[in-house]
């Protein structure tokens, strides 16, 4: 898992002039390769154009400004998918809002070219063990950044880094150093390989976790897929946000979701990342993704398995088999699925096929539909067009038999450990006997279910 963490560096005003020469030479390196992208020219066409172009500066510093642009054009391709950008093309390097400080003369041209030409990159290189151009090495027991400035010339920076960090960088793995002019000062972006032995796994059950516009909602099962708990968080201003503040509170909810699952020591599992959008890129689509996307690595961060699982027909399962048994929400319920199905647990409609095999054989040309082997989640798809269980009247041609008092079933008594279930199931070991004040007293042995009204009186001469 590549991991990015933030430094520091401290150079003298020689040292900062020698790197604001070589961010601008990159920066505009990287522009001319953003521009030959959107013309779609390929990487050996446009790495052949830089080579003659920008000569001054080594390939490896090139390489970066060409992967700078290919990042820059993915990201902006996403944007246009979301609805926030037009196209590639409208991209303004250095920000909007200070070009329109530019053109109405608040900042003069000097500035506007410090804010456009304020990042240096370098990738790191297996092979030359880490980092050719932008090099951590020691110097009296400090950190240093040996800069390459060109013909075989370096100058060594003090530099800043978390504690943490500094054994990864001693060795010969590759790390990407990136430098920020910011605020005055230089910041270090280093990104790097780091590799988590899983601590937390499914043996104990599966976190689920569904994503929605207003909430993200979890569920908890144990070994054999029985629901646990249940757990929503508040998320109704998050796609509404804006960007920087869109990927903190991301980050912040990815946490609490890997949190949770740690409490219950249980892996996680979620949805597919190429099954988010479903054929209908939007913004929300988009925030899910990268979610689903901070979870993963927030849980190989921090030692937690995460499962990947088809998300079809989590919201018509949830809603129809465990929304109204377990007490929970539709979308709590779609959790459980989720988790259910990272089990391998496959979801049978039990006493609803009936109605899903009458809407089959209700429709044109579907004769002879039961006699076939049908997925069962052609099935649900027809179960998600009736209406709600709640609310709807369901009529059987034979009723069952009531069962002597006392008696409860292996399907009843299912789900009852469930800590998030507290109120009384609508069947089962759950009823009660209810007094009415205003309608008498039921007769005797009769029982009355919790919201089902009282019984019917017995005919009175």
């Amino acid at each position: 898992m590549q991991v990015t963490v933030r430094g520091e560096l401290f150079p003298s005003d020689s040292e900062a002039e020698q790197l604001d020469e070589l961010m601008r030479i990159q920066s505009s390196c990287m522009r001319y390769a953003y521009n030959r992208l959107c013309e779609g020219k390929t990487k050996s066409v446009i790495e052949a154009d830089l080579k003659d172009t920008f000569s001054e500066i080594n390939s490896r510093y090139r390489r970066g400004g060409y992967f700078r642009a290919r990042a820059n054009y993915e990201s902006a391709k996403e944007l246009v998918k979301s609805g926030e950008q037009e196209s590639p093309e409208k991209v303004v390097f250095g920000g909007r809002e200070d070009l329109k400080k530019r053109e109405r003369g608040e900042i003069s041209n000097k500035d506007w070219k410090r804010i456009r030409n304020s990042q240096l990159y370098s990738r790191g290189d297996k092979s030359k063990g880490g980092n050719l151009n932008l090099r951590f090495v020691e110097r009296d027991d400090q950190p240093y950044l040996r800069v390459n400035t060109g013909n075989r010339e370096w100058i060594y920076v003090p530099a800043y880094l978390p504690d943490h960090v500094s054994e990864p960088l001693s060795g010969e793995e590759p790390y990407g150093v990136r430098i920020l002019r910011e605020n005055g000062g230089y910041e270090l972006r280093v990104s790097f390989e780091e590799n988590h032995e899983p601590e937390i796994g499914f043996e104990k059950g599966h976190v689920g976790v569904d994503f929605n516009q207003d909430t993200i909602d979890l569920a908890a099962t144990g070994e054999h897929g029985q629901f646990k708990g249940k757990k929503t968080i508040e998320c109704s201003g998050l796609t509404s946000a804006r960007r920087g503040k869109r990927e903190w509170l991301i980050g912040n909810y990815a946490k609490e979701v890997v949190d949770y699952a740690k409490y219950w020591n249980r892996g996680i599992t979620i949805e597919k990342l190429e099954d988010v959008a479903r054929g209908r890129p939007n913004q929300h689509e988009f925030v899910h993704a990268k979610f689903l996307e901070a979870v993963r690595r927030r849980a190989e961060r921090e030692g937690v398995k995460v499962r990947e699982v088809n998300p079809a027909y989590t919201s018509v399962i949830g809603r129809w088999k465990y929304s109204s048994s377990h007490h929970i929400t539709s979308h709590q319920a779609s959790a459980l699925v989720i988790a259910r199905r990272g089990k391998g647990i496959h979801e049978k409609l039990r006493g609803l096929k009936t109605l899903a095999f009458e809407a089959m054989e209700a429709g044109e040309g579907e004769e002879g539909v039961p006699d076939r082997r049908v997925h069962s989640w052609s099935l649900w798809s027809l179960i998600g067009d009736l209406p709600s269980r709640k609310g709807a009247e369901h009529t059987d041609p034979e009723p069952r038999p009531r069962r002597p008092p006392g008696r409860v079933s292996h399907r009843e008594s299912r789900g009852m450990e469930s800590p998030g279930a507290s109120a009384p199931t609508s069947c089962g070991p759950s009823r009660a006997t209810e007094r009415s004040s205003d309608r008498g007293d039921p007769p005797e042995g009769k029982t009355v279910i919790p919201g089902g009204g009282p019984p019917a009186r017995e005919a009175t001469a």
